[in-house]
This record gives C-alpha cells, sequence and structure tokens, in this order.
C-alpha cells in the first residue's frame, strides 16, 4: 500500500463480532452502496462529527444488526487511500467483541444481507475494501482465538 499523505476524507468504525461458533458477522453490502457496491464488510460506519470511534462502533452495530454491543476491544487504526479521490485517506478504526447472538437474533438494518460466516466463507466472498485490508489481520491474531475461546468454540 502507498503511503498515505493526504486528506482525511472521513473517518469509519468497523466491528467484528465474533459468534459462538467462531464466526464472524459478516454484511452484504447494498448494490447503490457509495463505497465497496455488491462486496462483504463487517458492520460499521462513518464516525460522526464529536463523536469518538468507539460510539460510532456501537452505533453502526445496533443501527445495523439490532445487536447491542458494549465489550468492544479496539483491534487497529490506521489508514487506507479512498476510493473516492486521489489523494483523500480514510481513517479506520476496528474493534472486536463477541456475543451470544445467533443468526435469527439478527435485525437486517442494511445492506443485502448479515450472516455469520466462518473464517474460511468470508475470507472467500468479495470483500470491501476496508473488509480486504482488515479481515485476515485480525483472523490470524491472538484477539480473535482470545474471542473464540471467549464465546467456547474449539
Amino acid at each position: 500500500m502507498r503511503e498515505n499523505r493526504g486528506v482525511i476524507e472521513r473517518r469509519i468504525a468497523v466491528v467484528f463480532v465474533v459468534d459462538p461458533h467462531g464466526r464472524v458477522l459478516m454484511q452484504h453490502r447494498s448494490p447503490d452502496a457509495a463505497v465497496s457496491p455488491n462486496q462483504w464488510s463487517m458492520p460499521g460506519g462513518k464516525i460522526e462529527d464529536g463523536e469518538l470511534p468507539i460510539e460510532a462502533a456501537r452505533r453502526e452495530v445496533h443501527e445495523e444488526t439490532g445487536l447491542m454491543v458494549t465489550d468492544l476491544v479496539p483491534i487497529w487504526s490506521g489508514t487506507r487511500p479512498s476510493v473516492k479521490t486521489e489523494d483523500g485517506i480514510v481513517e479506520i478504526h476496528a474493534f472486536a467483541t463477541s456475543t451470544t447472538a445467533e443468526q435469527r437474533d439478527i435485525v437486517l438494518g442494511e445492506g443485502q444481507a448479515m450472516v455469520f460466516l466462518s473464517p474460511e466463507e468470508a475470507l472467500a466472498r468479495d470483500l470491501g475494501i476496508t473488509a480486504s485490508i482488515v479481515l485476515a489481520p485480525f483472523l490470524r491474531s491472538p484477539e480473535y482465538q482470545r474471542l473464540r475461546l471467549h464465546t467456547g468454540t474449539d
């Protein structure tokens, strides 16, 4: 990835929600999404002015899934190039949490689908730009392993 020296175009928060089977909640984005249409990503979105990244993460998960998440752990913060402007960059704040929720508990608030996927299923999807940067490193991380154990998976 090139060094990012552009202007911050927007700030986003995304959340890895890990279920009792070690699956990660993924969203199939809408065909008309401004970024990564028809691709897969984690729940999340824009950090509003005056909002902390962790507050945005909680709000976005609730808006998009109906789930209330509390114990969010910061996983990674960094930037990626914008897909909208040549000199723009997007600031990313990624969090993770475990949940006892099941698929039937998910309320689709945005996108075409919101489903729990195994790591292999998630990595095989057509990932959006942010997911393509942060998903694989998260799945290899000690935090993912801890969340899997916390939820009772092997």
